[in-house]
C-alpha cells in the first residue's frame, strides 16, 4: 500500500498514514490522502469558513471547516478519511465534529466504512446510522477495533435533501486514552463575575481526553453541588440550565466547578469559580428565557393593546443579537371592565421566503403568580395559533388576536407575557407554554391594570386623587369615604402591604421606587392610582 505523510499525522514508529488528526485548516482544496466523492446533487465538499449561524459561529478548531451545501436534490456524497491501518491501542477508534448550520433545517447524515477502496460502491458497512447532525458542535467517536489488523477507510456520508449547510471538522484517529484527562475550567460565567443572569450559560473549553464528559457542579456554598450536579456528555462544552430548574435566586453568590472525565478516572485539583447573579426582572414569574439562537433573534418592535402603542427595539432592521428578556411593567396597559375582549396587535422583525412567524400570549387574570391556569393562555396550540408569512418590504410581521378578560376577574394589576417567535404550520415548541425556552426569537412582559369603567357622571369615584406625588413618607387621600381597604402594590403587581382605610397612609418602610395603590371600594368598584416613593 502506497503511504502518503500527511503533516497533521503523528509519527509513532507505525504507518504514517494511520493516525491523524485533521481540522482542514491547511488550505482550501481537499488534504493529502483525503478523499472527496461527490453524487447525487451539483454540490459536493468544500472547505473553508463556515457560514456563521446561530449555535454554530465559527468552526470547531481553527478557522476552516468540511462542508456540503443544501441542494434540492438528495446528497450522496462522502468526506474519506486517508488509509487505516488499525493497530489495536493505537488508532482503534474515530472521532469527529459535526453539526448543521440551522436549528429548523438539521441535516442528516451517516458513517460508513470501506475494508477495500475509497470509492462509493466499496462503502458497504454502517459505522453510524443515519441521524440529524444537531445545531451545535457535537463529537461523534465510533469504535475500530473490529477492524484491528485491517486497512479501512471511514466516509462521511452527507444524505439529506434541500436543508442548509453539514459542517465536519477535527476529524481525528487516535485510541481510548490510558490517562486521566487534564483540568478546565468554567470561562463564562466568569470568576468573579457579578450581575450574572439568574439562568447562566455554564461554558468551558474542551479537554481532549474526557472520553466520559464533565461533571458541573453549582452551589451556595464553597464546593457544594446543591443547585445544579449533572454529569454531561463528552460532545458538550455549556449547559444552559433547563426551563424545569428554578432559577438561581437574585443578587447570590455560586460556586461552580466542572470536572473532566474519562475510563481512567476524573480530571485532578480542577479549580473552582465563583460568580454572583443580578437581579430577575421577571420574578415571581418565571424567567429569564434561555435561546438556542443568541445572533439570530428577531426582536417585538411594537405591541398595540387596548388601544395603546409601546414601542421596543424599534430601530432593528433584520434578525440579530438582542435582549431576549424584556420587561416592560411600568406604565401599564389600561383595560376597562365594560369590555369582555380586547385587541391586540404586535409587530416583529421577520425574515420572508416563506418563514412563518407567530406569536402567543399570557396573562394571570388571577394574580397567582403563574399563568397556567384556565383562560391564561392564547393562542398557543396549532389550532389557536396565530401566524403569518407575510413580512414587509422592512423586515416585519404582524400579528393580531383579540384577548378575552375570563368572567369574575378581579380589578388590580395583571402581568402579561407575549412571546413572538419562527414557526411552522405546526405549533414551534417556545410559543407552547410562557415558561419554554425560544429558539429565535422574543419574550416582553408588560403589565395589564384593570379597572372599572366609570361612566361620565359618577363625579364621587373620579374625585379621588392620592397626594403628593411623589411622596416622601406619607401618603394622602383626598375622601376616604366609601373606601373598604387599600392595598399596595409594587410593579410587578407583587402585593406589598394592605392597610385599613386612612386618609393618611405612613409608607415610611417602603423602599424607594414606583407603587400601585388600589383602594377597594365599599360597592365593589376599584381605583388605583400610581405613585412614586422618593
Amino acid at each position: 500500500m502506497k503511504k502518503i505523510l500527511l503533516s497533521c499525522s503523528l509519527a509513532l514508529g507505525i504507518f504514517a498514514t494511520a493516525q491523524f488528526s485533521q481540522n482542514f485548516d491547511a488550505a482550501t482544496t481537499v488534504p493529502a490522502g483525503w478523499t472527496v466523492i461527490n453524487g447525487g446533487d451539483p454540490n459536493g465538499f468544500t472547505f473553508g469558513i463556515p457560514t456563521t449561524s446561530a449555535g454554530v459561529p465559527a468552526a470547531h478548531s481553527g478557522a476552516n471547516v468540511a462542508r456540503i451545501a443544501f441542494n434540492a436534490a438528495a446528497h450522496d456524497d462522502y468526506l474519506v478519511t486517508p488509509a487505516i491501518t488499525v493497530v489495536a491501542g493505537v488508532n482503534d477508534r474515530i472521532s469527529f465534529w459535526v453539526a448543521s448550520y440551522s436549528s429548523a433545517y438539521l441535516e442528516n447524515y451517516n458513517v460508513m466504512l470501506s475494508t477495500t477502496t475509497p470509492t462509493a460502491e466499496a462503502f458497504t458497512t454502517t459505522l453510524k446510522a443515519t441521524s440529524k447532525a444537531p445545531n451545535a458542535w457535537t463529537k461523534v467517536s465510533l469504535d475500530l477495533t473490529p477492524y484491528v489488523g485491517q486497512t479501512v477507510y471511514v466516509g462521511l456520508h452527507a444524505v439529506d435533501t434541500d436543508q442548509f449547510h453539514l459542517y465536519f471538522d477535527t476529524v481525528v484517529n487516535d485510541t481510548a486514552p490510558t490517562t486521566i484527562p487534564a483540568c478546565t475550567s468554567i470561562s463564562s460565567p466568569a470568576n468573579g463575575a457579578t450581575a450574572v443572569t439568574v439562568r447562566p450559560n455554564f461554558t468551558w473549553s474542551n479537554s481532549e481526553l474526557a472520553d466520559g464528559g464533565y461533571k458541573l457542579t453549582v452551589g451556595t456554598t464553597t464546593g457544594a453541588s446543591d443547585v445544579v450536579n449533572v454529569n454531561l456528555p463528552a460532545s458538550t462544552t455549556s449547559y444552559i440550565a433547563p426551563t424545569s430548574l428554578t432559577p438561581l435566586q437574585a443578587n447570590t453568590t455560586y460556586y461552580a466547578k466542572v470536572v473532566a472525565y474519562n475510563g481512567v478516572g476524573d480530571a485532578e485539583n480542577c479549580v473552582e469559580t465563583t460568580f454572583t447573579t443580578g437581579a430577575n426582572p421577571l420574578q415571581p414569574y418565571c424567567g429569564p428565557m434561555a435561546t438556542n439562537a443568541p445572533t439570530q433573534l428577531a426582536p417585538i418592535t411594537s405591541v398595540i393593546f387596548a388601544g395603546e402603542t409601546k414601542t421596543s427595539d424599534e430601530t432593528a432592521t433584520t434578525v440579530g443579537v438582542f435582549d431576549l428578556n424584556q420587561a416592560f411593567l411600568n406604565p401599564s396597559f389600561s383595560v376597562k371592565n365594560n369590555v369582555t375582549s380586547v385587541p391586540l396587535t404586535i409587530e416583529g422583525i421577520a425574515l420572508g421566503g416563506g418563514n412563518g412567524w407567530a406569536m402567543s400570549v399570557f396573562v394571570d387574570w388571577n394574580d397567582d403568580g403563574d399563568f397556567v391556569d384556565a383562560g391564561e393562555s392564547y393562542f398557543n396550540t396549532t389550532a389557536t395559533m396565530k401566524r403569518t408569512t407575510v413580512v414587509s418590504a422592512t423586515n416585519k410581521a404582524t400579528l393580531t388576536g383579540n384577548i378575552t378578560i375570563p368572567a369574575g376577574t378581579t380589578f388590580g394589576v395583571k402581568r402579561m407575557r407575549i412571546k413572538y417567535n419562527f414557526s411552522g404550520t405546526t405549533i414551534n415548541l417556545p410559543l407552547t407554554t410562557a415558561c419554554t425556552d425560544m429558539s429565535n426569537g422574543q419574550v416582553e412582559d408588560y403589565t395589564i391594570n384593570y379597572e372599572e369603567f366609570l361612566a361620565v357622571g359618577n363625579n364621587t369615584k373620579t374625585s379621588l386623587s392620592v397626594f403628593p406625588n411623589p411622596f416622601q413618607d406619607v401618603l394622602k387621600i383626598s375622601d376616604i369615604k366609601g373606601v373598604k381597604s387599600i392595598s399596595v402594590s409594587d410593579v410587578s403587581g407583587r402585593q406589598v402591604k394592605n392597610m385599613k382605610p386612612a386618609a393618611e397612609l405612613n409608607l415610611s418602610d417602603l423602599k424607594t421606587g414606583m407603587y400601585i395603590v388600589t383602594l377597594n371600594m365599599e360597592d365593589g368598584t376599584v381605583r388605583s392610582f400610581k405613585t412614586i416613593k422618593k
